[in-house]
């Protein structure tokens, strides 16, 4: 029974890990074509303490979620940090993408998003462009906002609540996961050496 526990204990202490590195930082997918956009998106999101991933194309971005096959280019992600690639994707609370860029547009990106299992990650289009109808075709298409650039500090504060949302999302997805393993750890036959006592 003392293996039992420990595994228990260790997968406790993992989950508590995870849940507390998701609320230290949450992770960002940004998407943009333009360098300065990118730029600015970085330095505005690194000041409000978020971990940052760039990308520079909407079929980046679709393959950095795992939902296109690899585009072969050198140094097709910058990242603010190191992890592997499937602690990076499992970890993404927000993507925030530029409407209008070459190829798959923010606009495709987002559907394509909303049509897969990343569907509860909240999706935040960004433009130059003060058009009322691709606003409210975003917005109808599932997007948590549309942000006017250049984007400002407080274009960010307002989308705390929609990462707080896709935080505790991630939190009863581990609180399901934690159960669902707890429940194999008890089903799971007690150790020979334990049945020996038995006998």
């Amino acid at each position: 029974m003392g293996d039992l526990n420990s595994e228990r204990e260790i997968y406790r202490n993992n989950i508590g890990d995870r849940r507390k590195s998701q609320h230290d930082d949450f992770h960002v997918l940004a998407v943009d074509d333009s360098r300065l956009d990118r730029k600015l998106l970085e330095r505005l999101l690194t000041v409000s303490s978020y971990q940052v991933t760039f990308v520079d194309s909407g079929d980046k971005a679709l393959e950095y979620l795992g939902l296109i096959d690899n585009i072969n280019e050198e140094n097709q992600y910058q990242t603010s940090s190191k992890p592997s690639l499937h602690d990076k994707v499992s970890k993404i609370n927000l993507i925030m993408t530029d409407y209008s860029m070459p190829g798959i547009s923010g606009y495709d990106l987002l559907k394509r998003v909303k049509d897969s299992s990343w569907r509860d990650i909240p999706v935040v289009v960004m433009s130059s462009e003060n058009l009322p109808s691709r606003i409210n075709m975003c917005l109808e298409g599932g997007a948590e906002e549309f942000l006017l650039k250049p984007v400002k500090l407080s274009d960010l504060r307002k989308l705390h609540s929609h990462l707080l949302k896709s935080h505790r999302l991630n939190q009863d997805k581990d609180n399901i996961k934690y159960k669902e393993n707890t429940a194999l750890l008890e089903t799971r036959p007690p150790p020979v050496h334990e049945l020996m006592h038995v006998l």
